[in-house]
């Protein structure tokens, strides 16, 4: 992986991987409509007995840096 790059240089036309001041890297695109960054953090929750994983949309974080997502090799 690269270094983190400034969030001014963040290509806003993608997913990139951002530093939204979480313990981790996480996905994160530009929103034209909300005109700042959405996270997309994963929810994990159970409803009687069944995982329900997904997403979920947030907003409120800032960028403080970026880089490319990492490639993922398939098998």
């Amino acid at each position: 992986m690269s270094e983190w790059q400034a969030p001014e240089t963040a290509p806003k036309d993608r997913l990139i991987l951002g530093d939204v001041g979480l313990p981790w890297p996480t996905v994160v695109l530009w929103s034209e409509y909300m005109g700042k960054w959405a996270v997309a953090e994963v929810q994990w929750s159970v409803c009687e007995g069944q995982a329900d994983p997904g997403f979920v949309t947030e907003s409120e974080q800032e960028l403080t840096g970026w880089m490319e997502l990492p490639e993922v090799a398939r098998g």
